[in-house]
């Protein structure tokens, strides 16, 4: 008979064996993790162990993402002290810190050096590892790795400063990617009166962040919001500064710096992708302009920096080489800025001078945080976080204004007006300047507008021939001829299918007549025999303009129809309903027609049925507005003017028409880089709509077009 104990051994096997097989994520003082050996959160997110980088051999502690196919170190432990082989092993030494041991040297190359002994550390999901002092937890954490960031910030991590005990939580650069030892770089929060987050080498700033300013009228922590993720940044007496925490909790996403001294955000979509980095262009580099520069990579020029208002650069001959690190120097020295006449001059929507010397004020309207910089006569510059009459932070400089460029989108809070002091001459000149600008653009504006109107007109047309409310349409065959003085001739015969009468074609002629452009064909004449319906238009020997919007497609039709489908407002192909919104949307199409090289009514793709409206919205929506543009076009445009130009064509397209914008407002937007645009909703054609969508989106009856042709008799021959 078998002994008792041998049964009892049997029984329990099962449970020893699943509990020791299985991963933990708790040390304990009686337990050790060798090489080889991991540590997994209770979730499976993270894994501590050892590891080697790269193509190093060297062994060291870190911790990964532990279900993610490339492995992602997220932090290091002995970062400066590897281990040769797989020697070493990680456990508590006798004064409760945790140590990592090298049995090959018998020696210690890490630990975590506190006074007060711990009983147990456990590697949280979060992807912290964290010592606690009691045998269950219940004494409190005494030690946590997220105290001591390497390259990498995590969601809810820590970046600044604890004043009370001067603990700095900062980012630092690996050395390369097979050694994560301590890089030159290092990426911290500046504790200034107004904090800003800056990237040093060394000692020397490479490049900042403005990241505590943002307008608003409230001394709570201020939370800036993107499609990933929610920065907040902290500033009390006790402690300065940020952390963030991702909106969707599901996804994987992180901060982290390279051994280049970039800050790069990255989701994990199967792949890492980079969805934010810094620096991304000239004008990010700290100080680019010099003292009293000014940095705008997009201005049109060859050379980026000009000077801020009242000032002129310090060495013309240094700014002819493109060297503008001796910055500017006041215009007029000898003129006094000080009770004789001087005044401010708009630098709008700035990234606003070097925050390490500027002062705040707290609770003051914009007019008097102007007050309070022309009361101060060594006050060169202001802003404010106010809007309107509101109260709220006011910022002022009394030391070199450093490090302005004209704002980007990469920067998270946006950018602010900044009022920089000049003399009385130049406030004048500023103010003459304003007024000629005004009348300039005024003329720019309306020459514009005209000539869009009459194009567009021609689309309206058109639109109207060939659909009559969607249900009349019916394509023309061309032909092309020439009359008796030899003169070349393009003839469009209307299809013997067409449902169209006699007097609507005559009022189409007169129409289309009366409409009349150097960039439009001219109609010369019509035919009206029998069934027969012809219109005689002259020739156009360089083709059209899909002829060189779509270049590999130059086969097939020469004449551009504006009118099939994929040009007319959803509201009027599918309600009849005709509007100058109509015309926007035509517009936004051939915008966007144009930047992705495509066809709107022809377009396929693979891993959709949308068309190209809803497939440029996808991709403006996920972030990779990028991939939309036709590769003909790469290198001949600044990014972020194509990418506006994407939006603008987006905002044109929208569903419903009330959310268009108007022709003039597409001109500023356009002619004009600092206006605002909006995010643009869903466009038309992207999904079906339901009746209230239909009522909701109707254009309102003010807006819609007024056929206001005189009808006159017609006779053709």
């Amino acid at each position: 008979m078998m002994n008792p104990r041998k049964w009892v051994f049997i029984l329990l096997l099962p449970f020893l064996f699943f509990r020791f097989g299985t991963s933990i994520d708790t040390i304990t003082p009686t337990q050790t993790i060798k090489d080889g050996d991991v540590l997994v959160s209770s979730g499976e997110t993270f894994a501590l162990g050892f590891f080697n980088p790269g193509n190093s051999s060297r062994r060291y502690v870190g911790i990964w993402y532990n279900k993610i196919t490339e492995q992602t170190v997220v932090w290091v432990a002995n970062r400066d002290s590897p281990i040769n082989g797989t020697t070493g092993v990680l456990s508590f030494n006798q004064k409760g810190n945790l140590e990592i041991y090298d049995n090959t040297r018998n020696l210690t190359v890490w630990h975590t050096n506190i006074t007060a002994g711990s009983y147990s550390a456990r590697l949280l999901d979060s992807g912290n590892l964290v010592l606690f002092q009691g045998d269950s937890m219940s004494g409190g954490v005494v030690w946590q790795s997220f105290d001591h960031p390497t390259n990498t910030q995590l969601p809810n991590m820590k970046l600044g400063l604890d004043r009370r005990t001067g603990r700095e939580w900062l980012l630092t650069t690996w050395k390369s990617r097979d050694d994560p030892g301590i890089g030159e770089y290092s990426y911290r929060v500046e504790p200034s009166e107004v904090p800003q987050l800056v990237m040093f080498k060394g000692s020397t700033r490479v490049w900042r962040i403005p990241a505590w300013l943002a307008r608003h009228s409230s001394a709570k922590p201020e939370t800036t919001p993107s499609f990933i993720f929610n920065g907040t940044y902290v500033n009390n007496p006790d402690e300065v500064y940020s952390f963030y925490t991702l909106i969707n909790e599901s996804n994987v996403a992180t901060v982290f710096v390279d051994e280049l001294g970039s800050l790069k955000h990255v989701t994990w979509v199967g792949k890492w992708t980079e969805f934010y980095s810094v620096p991304q262009d000239i004008c990010d580099a700290y100080g680019r302009c010099g003292a009293y520069g000014y940095c705008d990579s997009n201005n049109g020029r060859e050379f980026q920096c000009t000077c801020l208002p009242g000032y002129e650069p310090r060495s013309i001959g240094e700014w002819y080489l493109r060297d503008a690190s001796s910055g500017c120097i006041k215009k007029r020295e000898e003129l006094s800025m000080c009770g004789n006449g001087e005044g401010f001059v708009k630098v709008a929507y700035a990234k606003i001078p070097d925050m390490s010397k500027a002062r705040a004020r707290i609770g003051l309207s914009m007019n008097e945080c102007k007050e309070e910089c022309l009361r101060n006569c060594s006050c060169l510059a202001y802003t404010s976080e106010a809007e309107g009459g509101e109260r709220a932070n006011c910022f002022t400089w009394h030391e070199n204004l450093m490090d302005v460029r004209k704002f980007t989108r990469r920067f998270p809070n946006g950018g602010l007006d900044l009022y920089v002091r000049v003399d009385a001459v130049e406030l004048a000149q500023h103010k003459e300047s304003r007024r000629l600008n005004g009348k300039m653009v005024a003329v720019m504006v309306t020459s514009v507008v005209l000539t869009s109107v009459l194009i567009i007109s021609l689309v309206c047309w058109l639109v109207m021939k060939k659909r009559r409310r969607g249900k009349d349409i019916q394509e023309s065959d061309d032909e092309n001829g020439h009359l008796s003085t030899g003169k070349d001739i393009a003839v469009k015969r209307l299809s013997t299918h067409s449902k169209q009468g006699l007097k609507e074609f005559k009022n189409e002629v007169i129409l289309i007549a009366k409409l009349q452009h150097r960039n439009l064909v001219r109609l010369l004449g019509c035919c009206i025999h029998g069934e027969e319906r012809m219109l005689v238009y002259e020739y156009m020997p360089n083709g059209s303009l899909d002829s060189f919007i779509f270049v590999a497609e130059i086969t097939g039709s020469k004449l551009l129809t504006w009118s099939r489908r994929g040009y007319m407002a959803p509201e009027y192909a599918i309600d009849g309903i005709f509007s100058t919104k109509s015309d926007i949307f035509s517009f936004g199409v051939i915008v966007l027609e144009i930047i992705s090289g495509k066809r709107n009514r022809k377009f396929h793709h693979a891993d959709h049925d949308l068309n190209l409206l809803g497939h440029a919205w996808k991709l403006w929506f996920d972030g990779k507005a990028s991939e939309l543009i036709d590769p003909l076009m790469e290198g001949s445009f600044s990014m972020s003017t194509v990418l506006r130009c994407i939006q603008i064509g987006l905002l044109c397209v929208q569903k419903c028409p009330k959310d268009r914008p108007t022709m003039s407002s597409v001109v500023t937007m356009l002619v004009s880089d600092t206006v605002v645009l909006t995010q643009p909703k869903q466009p038309g054609f992207y999904i079906d709509r339901s009746p209230k969508e239909t009522q909701e989106c109707s254009p309102a009856q003010s807006s819609l077009s007024i056929n206001e042709v005189t009808m006159t008799h017609l006779d053709a021959r």
